[in-house]
């Protein structure tokens, strides 16, 4: 059986749409018909809230359509032979009345075609504001190319701060609103930091504001938590800011031993102490060993089960290596995302080789049976057709629509802690 909906991914176009819509006062202008509009909005609101209705009436005004965020000029079959002007005209006048400081046009595919001067409009519109435009995100890019590329403009078109480094300062690198659970990532990491001395003075896309990210510039480091959203914005902080970057050798800090490694690496390279964020790892360890340990004694589990992941690479092999060093299960398919990273594709798969499951790397993941899967919520859907009896674990968009209330974590301690109940209580019913 062919599995279609396995080919659908987000492309460059949605990168840079939640690139923008990450920052906590900037908005995107959508050139482009209604379609592209309404799940950009839908996501970009349900993931970072910026508004406390959600009556569709109090956003009845043009271009908005009942949802808050990423107005659209709704472009039409006129439009495409005349041009959007008289729309983007209409729509930046709109939007500049709404103390944004951050305003990006981003053309759809389609609307880039037309060849309307974006620049010339916004010279006409905007005075006081920050704005730029993407006339052209890509055809077939991935979203992590149409991600950088949007930061990167942001960072050539605000005014960043002089370059005068801060000691014992990082940027995080790589986080974005398209990732599950990015913002108690962001603060789950950033307490950990700050354990050691070491201050968090941006994540670029991942709810700063304008203000804060102008001082990004001040960072002694740039931590690259996901490389595949985050080696060109790193390159380019380098190039032109001389701040040196690493990207944590076990990859995002998922499990205890990544998490403690991923703070000895950013102490060890900022000369900072590690011992109090070590000691908070250390009693997460402590508890989740009780529990482990009385479920392992009563059925022998989670040792031995089955688990599948889907993911970019770097997560895949900071997971794939959790699941299987710290908890013994046994990896049964392994899918790594169009956004992958040479790196730690090199990694997982001699990760997976040395533990004689090499084969994994190559089975699809909806065909082949597992008791965990760990994976956006559309994957996990799709083997829930197969009428297999697995637990799914969204670590990844799309969700099936489940609203999380309380904070939860994949980065850190209390990640680990999550993820390990996940799997007690997941397994307790296969």
């Amino acid at each position: 059986m062919t599995f279609y909906s396995e080919n659908i991914s987000p492309d460059n176009l949605t990168g840079a749409v939640f690139a923008i819509e990450g920052i906590k006062d900037a908005c995107v202008i959508l050139n482009g018909p209604t379609g592209c509009k309404f799940y950009h909005s839908a996501v970009s609101d349900s993931q970072y809230l910026r508004s406390l209705s959600f009556d569709p009436l109090e956003y009845s005004e043009d271009f908005y359509f009942g949802q808050p965020r990423v107005p659209s000029t709704y472009l039409d079959s006129h439009d495409y032979v005349f041009g959007s002007g008289e729309k983007l005209t209409a729509i930046l006048r709109s939007v500049t009345k709404k103390n944004f400081k951050l305003i990006a046009v981003i053309n759809s595919p389609g609307a880039a075609l037309i060849g309307d001067d974006l620049e010339k409009f916004l010279q006409q519109e905007v005075s006081g504001i920050y704005c730029f435009s993407m006339e052209n995100t890509g055809y077939s890019g991935s979203f992590g190319v149409g991600y950088q590329n949007a930061i990167m403009k942001v960072m050539d078109t605000i005014t960043m701060c002089p370059k005068s480094t801060r000691k014992k300062t990082v940027n995080l690198i790589g986080l974005c609103i398209y990732q599950k659970y990015f913002e108690s990532n962001y603060k789950a990491i950033e307490a950990l930091l700050n354990l050691c001395g070491i201050e968090v003075i941006s994540a670029l896309g991942a709810t700063d504001s304008v203000e804060t990210i102008t001082h990004a510039p001040e960072a002694q480091l740039n931590v690259v938590l996901y490389p595949e959203y985050g080696m060109k914005i790193a390159e380019k902080f380098k190039a032109e800011y001389e701040i040196p970057y690493i990207v944590p050798d076990e990859g995002p800090p998922i499990g205890f031993d990544a998490a403690e490694a991923f703070i000895r690496q950013v102490c060890i390279a900022l000369d900072a102490n590690p011992e109090k964020a070590i000691e908070v790892i250390e009693r997460a360890r402590a508890r989740a060993y009780l529990f482990l340990a009385r479920y392992s004694s009563l059925l022998g589990l989670p040792k031995g089960s089955l688990f599948s992941v889907k993911a970019e690479a770097s997560v895949a092999y900071a997971l794939t290596k959790w699941l299987c060093t710290y908890l013994g299960m046994i990896p049964a398919a392994v899918s790594i995302l169009p956004e992958a990273d040479t790196s730690f594709n090199i990694k997982l798969k001699d990760f997976l080789t040395g533990i004689s499951y090499e084969e994994v790397l190559d089975r699809p993941i909806i065909e082949t049976p597992t008791h965990m899967l760990f994976a956006d919520g559309s994957t996990i859907s799709q083997l829930k057709l197969n009428d297999d009896t697995f637990c799914g674990v969204e670590i990844a968009m799309p969700t099936l629509g489940y609203v999380d209330v309380t904070e939860k974590f994949l980065f850190g301690e209390r990640g680990a802690l999550f993820l390990l109940e996940q799997v007690i209580n997941g397994l307790r019913f296969i």
